[in-house]
């Protein structure tokens, strides 16, 4: 009996050699590659039938191949080829996982209509599809829409833009590319349009703005492709009239006054527009707004007592005050509510002197709210500068007459400065208020708020980085100093011409060594001497009171050796581009030395602004000629200023001063070694 591993063992091996297809070599081994797929047929569709003669205009072909049951088949070789001087992008040489392979068509050079044969062979099999060349004219689209983004309100802040998009659709709402598109605008906006055809997406864009004309008004968007046109109205918003009444209740005959004011979104006037007053008789002033989009409307009040109600319009926007004329019964409606909350505030909050004119100035707003933010109406109000402690002056347009909140709880004036600066928020304009008439000079309750007024500049500083450069020479060293202007509220004051100039006040003599286990050079300064040269004017002089500026009598001592220590040359100021500030209220100074001179001389660097009214025109800085760290880090060479060019020895010291000077005497060295 056969052992029943032997009995395993001759199975298995029956069973490999049916799987290979019987014993020896007459068996058909399993490699090689993947046997080619079997395509019946292939489809060659174009995304248009025709093409505009635009060198730029595209259309996409589409080649899809199939088996005999319809089935697409992946991986088959396809060759797409052009004829009548078009050009052909290939995505593939193969059909995808879809079984397509598709081929961007060109026209080419050659912009004359024509046909365009494309052909897509693969084995035997050739299929073509043609693609008509036409005039750009006579291309059209089946529809097209008109869209606005972000929104169909525009404000005339005069930076806001609204977005019209063009679309142009087949009689399948496909998008349809190379179509032309004109967009247009009314009413003196302007458009920016990205393309006179559509682009691959089918859209012609134009960027609306609002142009010159800052009115609230409708805008009206017109896209025209062949036949089809398309509107769209974009509504433009943002003016406003502000209006302060004086004299909200008159007498018979006497006169009043209201305070217009042209604004656009952003509280910006409005100057030079149409502006139209109807009075309390019917009868218009026609006027133009002023350099703040101001006017102040003066009248008499009618004969019959009574509401009488006076209109403005412009800009497309209109205001209506109603004024009381009491002959002894009329008079303002008392407050309804409770003010919960009062506050004033001023815009801008820091405002430039007037001198020959009252451009500059900065609008007052005061505003009363109840429970539930509700505004209260009819406040009684009176503006003032809280008794003006910095004596600052200038004006409230309001004067000291009482205004009265309206509808929205808001009571205006305006603060127009004289021509003094102020500290920062040096200037307090107070609301006084309350529900019922008061008089002048009482202030039964009190907000305030707080601004600057200022002049051109006001405080210059000076400071560096202490960054040591190298000259443009290499043989000198550069430091670099920043001058800043700024005015009294702290803002950069920009074109404020700035001037320099560096004073050289000590030199010292000694030498630079290297101790012993040390890992840098060191400086030994053996004496400190002041400026030989007293009065700074270049002359060695030996003045009436027996004071001789050469102390060290150092003149000829030596070829070439000057009479005064140190050399006024020895240091140069200039100015880094423009000696006025930028928009930061800055320039830039650079000191440049010899490298020899290096570390041996103390100076001064003072820089003055023009224009500055205070005592803050000035700024200094103090400091010791800089040496590179990286050179004195380097003892294996001897640094350029080594030795001090003024003499390595110590020195006795004399005392100097001008002929009758109160200043305190300097010392000035007496050894020129």
């Amino acid at each position: 009996m056969m052992s029943w591993r032997a009995w395993a063992a001759t199975l298995a091996a029956a069973v490999l050699a049916a799987a290979c297809g019987g014993g020896g070599s007459s068996g058909t081994p399993l490699v090689g590659g993947t046997p080619s797929p079997t395509v019946a047929d292939l489809t060659v569709t174009s995304s248009s039938p025709t093409v505009p003669n635009v060198t730029t205009s595209t259309v996409l072909i589409t080649v899809t191949a199939v088996d005999a049951n319809r089935a697409t088949v992946a991986d088959v070789p396809v060759t797409l080829s052009v004829d009548s001087g078009g050009t052909i992008k290939q995505s593939a040489a193969k059909t995808n996982a879809s079984g397509t392979v598709t081929g961007t068509l060109s026209i080419g050079s050659d912009v004359t209509p024509r046909k365009i044969t494309v052909t897509a062979t693969s084995g035997s099999l050739t299929r073509t599809v043609a693609v008509n060349v036409v005039a750009n004219a006579e291309v059209a689209a089946s529809d097209m829409t008109l869209t606005l983004s972000p929104s169909a309100v525009l404000s005339n802040s005069g930076t806001a833009t609204v977005t019209a998009t063009a679309t142009a659709v087949d009689a399948n709402r496909n998008t349809v590319a190379s179509i032309p598109v004109t967009i247009s605008v009314d009413s003196g906006a302007t458009v920016q349009v990205s393309s006179s055809t559509t682009n691959a997406d089918g859209q012609v864009n134009g960027t609306v703005s609002i142009g010159d004309d800052r009115s609230n008004r409708t805008i009206v968007v017109t896209a025209v492709s062949g036949t089809i046109t398309r509107t769209a109205s974009i509504q433009v918003t943002g003016s406003k009239i502000t209006a302060t009444v004086l004299g909200k209740v008159l007498s018979p005959g006497q006169t009043g006054t209201i305070q217009y004011r042209l604004v656009d979104v952003n509280g910006n006037p409005m100057i030079g527009k149409r502006f139209v007053v109807t009075g309390p008789t019917g009868v218009q002033t026609v006027t133009t707004t002023g350099s703040n989009g101001d006017y102040d409307y003066s009248f008499p009040a009618p004969a019959v007592a009574g509401t009488v109600n006076i209109r403005a319009s412009a800009a497309g926007v209109e205001d209506v005050q109603s004024i009381v004329v009491n002959t002894g019964t009329g008079a303002i409606p008392p407050v309804t509510g409770t003010v919960r909350s009062a506050s004033v505030s001023a815009n801008p909050s820091v405002v430039a002197i007037n001198t020959a004119t009252t451009t500059n100035r900065s609008e007052i707003r005061a505003l009363f709210l109840s429970d539930a933010n509700a505004p209260v109406a009819n406040v009684r109000v009176r503006f003032d500068l809280d008794g003006d402690k910095q004596s600052i002056g200038g004006a409230l347009t309001s004067g000291t007459t009482m205004v009265y909140s309206d509808a929205n709880g808001v009571a205006t004036s305006a603060y127009v400065p004289a021509n003094r600066f102020s500290p920062t928020d040096g200037v307090t304009v107070r609301a006084c208020w309350d529900y019922n008439d008061f008089a002048a000079g009482q202030c039964p309750n009190a907000v305030r708020s707080t601004l600057t007024v200022v002049n051109d500049a006001l405080s210059v500083t000076i400071g560096t980085n202490n960054l040591i450069g190298t000259g443009d020479s290499t043989l000198t060293y550069v430091t670099r100093y920043v001058v800043q202007v700024v005015d009294s509220s702290g803002v950069a004051a920009k074109d404020v011409q700035v001037s320099s100039v560096v004073d050289l006040t000590y030199y010292y003599k000694g030498v630079w060594v290297v101790l012993k286990d040390d890992v840098k050079w060191t400086q030994v300064s053996m004496a400190t001497c002041a400026n030989e040269d007293l009065n700074r004017n270049g002359v060695a002089e030996v003045f009436s009171n027996g004071v001789v500026e050469d102390a060290n009598h150092s003149f000829n001592l030596s070829p070439g050796r000057p009479a005064l220590d140190p050399r006024k040359a020895d240091v140069a100021v200039s100015f880094e581009g423009s000696s006025k500030t930028n928009a930061s209220g800055q320039v830039v100074l650079r000191i440049e030395y010899p490298q020899s001179v290096g570390s041996w001389v103390k100076f001064n660097l003072v820089a003055s602004a023009s224009g500055v009214a205070g005592t803050e025109g000035r700024a200094n800085f103090e400091g010791v000629l800089g040496v590179p760290a990286s050179v004195v880090n380097k003892v294996d060479a001897d640094p350029p200023f080594k030795l001090s060019p003024y003499g390595i020895e110590g020195s006795s010291l004399v005392a100097a001063s001008l002929p009758g000077s109160t200043a305190q005497a300097v010392q000035l060295c007496t050894n020129p070694n």
